[in-house]
């Protein structure tokens, strides 16, 4: 038996089955247009799924960031004072961690949690210029540096909480 003879049998095959079959074909190829067209055009909104699973996560690393933060904006003595800085940036790669983990299933979510972590990532970018700087320069203002920094980023985070906190559809 040749290939040929082989395709043969199994198109023969499967037009068998078909004929002998048609009620349940000719039902699931309905229920097949339908979810798709249903899938295809539904204006899924998982912003109730996101606050509920995702954002816990998320709130939490970016509070033990912007709390080590704050801890640095607020300490008066030099060593401690770095050491939260420093602590707040490895918070600040703790949370692009998170972000990165997960995954929100419509194209608006994916594109809110891209300027998340695009803010987060510019973050580190400024952390990582800042403690170049501070190790250069002895009188470094680097917490005036981060404010000014964060200043400028933070209308990236914006974008992901308009979406986070628009009302549900």
């Amino acid at each position: 038996m040749g290939l040929s003879e082989f395709i043969t049998l199994l198109i023969r095959s499967f037009n068998e089955g078909i004929r002998r079959n048609k009620l349940p074909v000719c039902l699931s190829l309905v229920a097949l247009i339908l979810t798709t067209a249903f899938a295809l055009t539904s204006n899924f909104d998982e912003r109730p799924r996101y606050r509920r699973f995702v954002l816990p996560e998320i709130e939490k690393a970016e509070k033990q960031f912007f709390d080590q933060m704050r801890e640095a904006e607020q300490e008066t003595e030099e060593p401690a004072r770095a050491l939260y800085f420093l602590e707040g940036h490895r918070r600040a790669k703790n949370v692009i961690q998170v972000v990165e983990s997960e995954h929100p299933m419509t194209e608006d979510g994916k594109k809110a949690q891209f300027e998340l972590l695009r803010y987060y990532t510019l973050v580190d970018e400024q952390f990582e210029i800042i403690r170049t700087e501070m190790s250069n320069n002895d009188s470094y203002d680097y917490i005036g540096e981060w404010k000014r920094a964060n200043a400028q980023l933070l209308p990236i985070r914006e974008h992901w909480l308009r979406w986070l906190n628009a009302p549900n559809r």
